[in-house]
């Protein structure tokens, strides 16, 4: 089936979706345009804030028009933000970068749940969507790499060169994405609706509120999801305080290859049902960043980066318990209605995170961020015992 170039096409996809060169760099970056961290910073809420509201109207998009033009639209409007970043860079003018901003955030908005709709519907086509996650756990190893291939790129072009050059190689790697993107096959399954918009989110909200394994699943996801982001983001602060900054980014290295890892092991672990790779792979990053934070010198950093082992086979075998739940007609509109409350809720724990670092120290935050995790899996315990699977 002419559908089946689709799953390498992912790979492709991820793999350079994720090469952007300016990635670990660009505070720095913003900083020197803006000359203020508080101004570089307020970029990337920008773009929370912006995806958090783009992400339904988006959803309602992609179900209406369908995977593949709402993929390539993502692609060209991240390339357009890069080009505006870039630009930002050349001309020293700062305000260029909220335009930027607003502009990826409504890309991302436009990827999000689209990207997994698009492989979940396409396996469904070839008569294999039980083995959705391990489509899923492969393609999302190449994301890690693209990382990876991205930071190698910064690393030798910020020796030769400048980050006002590094932004402008940034928008030329932009355009693989569009290429992969243009070659992906519409799955035949989706055929979009004929009723209004408003019509097609009210029936999305209706799916959704009826769906208690599914209010209750993406509930847990949502708390995770905060979790991780906000720890993930917080984390380079706390490693700061340990190691020397150059070290941090080889904790992320490290980070970022245990990913890796975690992806490609992940579809061996399935016989295992989804809510026990759940329960076991949250409680062991528990184990890992508690070990970590309890020895609280050196090598806290590098003992906390190999937590990533887990990440793999628990954001797999998350997604692939969500898209059985979703309804078809509504499948990226639901994805982003739970999008929308994650993205909410990530920025309410962001907040209280703060302010718990600024009230006692940012150790202890990291600690309370951690103690957060006992919830999750005391929630994926309980629908282990309540569906049995």
């Amino acid at each position: 089936m002419k559908i089946r170039k689709n799953i390498l096409l992912f790979k492709l996809y991820y793999l350079f979706s994720a090469v952007w060169p300016l990635a670990a760099l660009a505070i720095v970056f913003f900083q020197k345009i803006t000359g203020s961290y508080a101004f570089a910073l307020g970029v990337f809420s920008i773009v929370n804030i912006a995806q958090s509201v783009a992400e339904v109207p988006t959803g309602v998009i992609s179900d209406k028009i369908g995977r593949r033009k709402t993929m390539i639209l993502s692609s060209a409007l991240t390339a357009l933000a890069y080009i505006i970043f870039a630009l930002a860079g050349t001309f020293a003018y700062k305000y260029l970068l909220i335009l930027g901003a607003v502009i990826w955030a409504v890309a991302d908005a436009f990827a999000s749940g689209t990207d997994d709709a698009l492989m979940y519907e396409t396996m469904e086509e070839l008569n294999k969507a039980d083995e959705y996650d391990i489509v899923y756990a492969r393609s999302k190893t190449f994301d890690q790499i693209g990382m990876g291939m991205g930071a190698l790129i910064a690393a030798v072009v910020t020796y030769f060169y400048s980050l006002a050059t590094l932004a402008w190689v940034s928008v030329a790697f932009s355009v693989v994405p569009i290429v992969v993107c243009l070659h992906f096959v519409e799955p035949k399954i989706h055929n979009g609706e004929d009723c209004t918009s408003m019509k097609h989110f009210i029936i999305a909200i209706k799916a959704f509120l009826q769906n208690k394994k599914l209010r209750m699943l993406s509930t847990i996801q949502m708390l995770s999801r905060g979790i991780s982001f906000a720890g993930h983001r917080f984390e380079g602060a706390y490693f700061n305080m340990l190691i020397p900054t150059w070290a941090v980014n080889i904790a992320r290295i490290i980070k970022q290859t245990c990913g890796a890892i975690s992806f490609y092991i992940a579809p061996y672990f399935r016989k295992f049902g989804f809510y026990r790779i759940l329960v076991a792979s949250t409680i062991g990053m528990t184990i890992i960043k508690t070990t970590a934070v309890v020895l609280n010198n050196f090598a806290t950093p590098f003992i906390q980066s190999c937590v990533n082992i887990f990440w793999g086979t628990t954001s797999t075998a998350e997604s692939a318990l969500l898209q059985k739940e979703l309804s078809p007609k509504q499948r990226a509109t639901m994805g982003s209605i739970v999008s929308l409350l994650g993205g909410i809720l990530s920025a309410v724990i962001y907040v209280l995170v703060g302010v718990v670092a600024d009230t006692t120290s940012v150790w202890f935050a990291v600690v309370a961020l951690i103690a957060s995790n006992l919830f999750i899996s005391a929630g994926y315990y309980w629908m282990l015992k309540k569906y049995k699977q």
